[in-house]
This record gives structure tokens, sequence and C-alpha cells, in this order.
């Protein structure tokens, strides 16, 4: 009972707070300027992303969030930034368009928290055109033996306190998987505590 209410009326404004941090920031003005044409934002959180967007090469936003608190903040900040924002209260895992209907699709800090990942980035690959981009920043599996072990032994901790958020996601791993090609990706600790500073950030594109 207490990890639902925390979960509803605590954890979304934890993560909010968080990550509006500088690294995160940083993070975020090395991918997001790239998005263009017709825009999917996966678990788009509170809408962060939108001060980076380059308006001018973006005509349409839609997006996905499961948390009804962060949907209603990404909707404020859609408002706040002019951006006509098409949102729905569902799960990455089953998403509501047609094949081949995005020419951008961003994840930022989502993947670590999704369930079903498997199935959610191969929903992102169908619906994404296929000269489409994938953009991504996400923190996961560190290459350090040492911290990659804290990261298994924190996990089921982090799992309750950040909205089951995963500390070793094997980010490149779970999207060459989906049968997507990583044109681009760098990877560095940012700034914080090893065990969940270990970001990955790039484009990849789909393979049909």
């Amino acid at each position: 009972m207490l990890q639902k209410l925390y979960d509803k009326y605590v954890c979304p404004h934890l993560i909010n707070y968080a990550m509006q941090m500088k690294p995160f920031r940083k993070q975020r003005e090395k991918v997001i300027p790239s998005a263009s044409g017709r825009v999917l934002e996966i678990g788009i959180g509170s809408g962060l992303n939108f001060n980076y967007y380059n308006k001018e090469n973006v005509s349409e936003v839609f997006a996905v969030e499961p948390d009804e608190i962060l949907l209603e903040k990404a909707k404020q900040n859609a408002k706040i930034n002019n951006i006509n924002l098409n949102v729905q209260q569902i799960k990455a895992e089953e998403l509501p368009f047609d094949n081949n209907s995005f020419d951008t699709i961003i994840s930022t800090y989502t993947m670590c928290s999704i369930p079903g990942l498997s199935s959610a980035m191969s929903e992102i690959n169908r619906v994404l055109k296929l000269n489409g981009k994938f953009l991504f920043s996400e923190h996961g599996k560190s290459p350090d033996i040492n911290i990659f072990k804290w990261q298994k032994r924190i996990n089921a901790i982090q799992k309750r306190i950040a909205g089951g958020c995963h500390l070793d996601v094997d980010i490149p791993n779970e999207i060459t998987k989906a049968n997507f090609k990583l044109n681009k990706i760098d990877s560095m600790y940012v700034p914080g505590p090893k065990f969940l500073s270990y970001h990955y950030w790039g484009v990849a594109s789909p393979l049909k």
C-alpha cells in the first residue's frame, strides 16, 4: 500500500526534479536538436526535451507517457514552449500508430524503466520510417566490472524508489537486438554517483 502511494504521489515529482539536474540537461543538448519532421517521444516524462527542439525542423510532436502526473507536466511544458503536443497516457509496448509513421523517435532516460523493453523497442522500430532516426540518451550498464556489480546489488532498491528504473541496462545491446543500426554512439561517466552516471547517447536507424 505504501509503495503504491509513493509511486503515485511522490516518485513522479522526484524523477522530475532529478531529470532537471545539469548533467541530464547537458546530455539532452547533445541529441534533441537533431529531431526533425514528425516526432514521437517515448516516455516523455514532464517534457524536459522541449527546450532543446529546433522548432523550425519539427512539424508535429507526439508522445506516450504512462504516468498521469508527469503527463500533465508535459502538457504544461508544451504550452510554455509553444509546442502542439499530442500525448497519450499509455505504455510503449503497444504503440497505437501505423507502421512507418515517424521521422524521429526520441528516448531520454526511459529505457531503464520500461518493463517490456524488448517489445517497446520492436514497436519503436515498427513505427519509425526506414530513413528515420532514433535519438537516445540513457544511463545504463557500466563497463567497469566493480561498478557493474554494485549496479546489480542496488537494482532492487533503485527499482522501488525510482519508478522501476534498472541501473544495468545494456543500452547498445537493447538497441541493436531490436534490429537497429547504431549510426553514432558515445558513452562516458557524467558527474554523479558512478553506479548511476554511465551514459550512452547517439543515433540509430531501423533495419527493415
